[in-house]
């Protein structure tokens, strides 16, 4: 049993979640944090996790989210994990990758794979120790699109 209750992110919980994820080096407003949670929320393929300290501040979350590619298998992705630095090395983010791939059996995956910047030794060392192993190196592009009026985008067809 977690040394820290487990269990799934709740919206009031974008606070603690925007501090986590600012010790990541993401750092976003608890609202902006908000939106992008009511959204993963009301995902059926993703799930967020939270490790909850008994005063009720959060010391870790994972978000995983299930993907099929046409190219690979039916797996989940880690997309973050994040544990409070004055937490690291009490089990937290072992706990929390042992729920999300609970939570992806459950949801007929049979691989976990994550990705982590180069920089970040430990956490690929971490990854190591849990059995995940190197498979590629690949650069990321990233493009922002510009936002399009609604009578541009296309009608959905049913």
């Amino acid at each position: 049993m977690p040394r820290f209750p487990i269990r799934p992110a709740r919206e009031q919980d974008c606070v603690e979640i925007s501090r986590l994820a600012a010790q990541l080096g993401y750092p976003a407003s608890a609202d902006v944090l908000r939106t992008r949670l009511q959204r993963l929320l009301a995902s059926s393929s993703d799930a967020v996790f939270v490790s909850e300290a008994p005063n009720g501040a959060l010391v870790g979350w994972i978000h995983g989210v299930l993907s099929q590619f046409l190219e690979s298998e039916f797996r989940v992705e880690i997309a973050g994990l994040v544990v409070d630095e004055r937490f690291h090395r009490k089990g937290i983010g072992r706990d929390l990758v042992k729920h999300i791939e609970t939570w992806a059996l459950e949801h007929g995956v049979a691989q976990a794979s994550v990705r982590c910047q180069t920089k970040r030794t430990d956490a690929h060392q971490f990854y190591a120790n849990l059995g995940y192993t190197e498979t590629k190196t690949q650069i990321v592009f990233r493009k922002s699109l510009p936002p399009q009026p609604d009578s541009a985008l296309p009608k959905a067809h049913h």
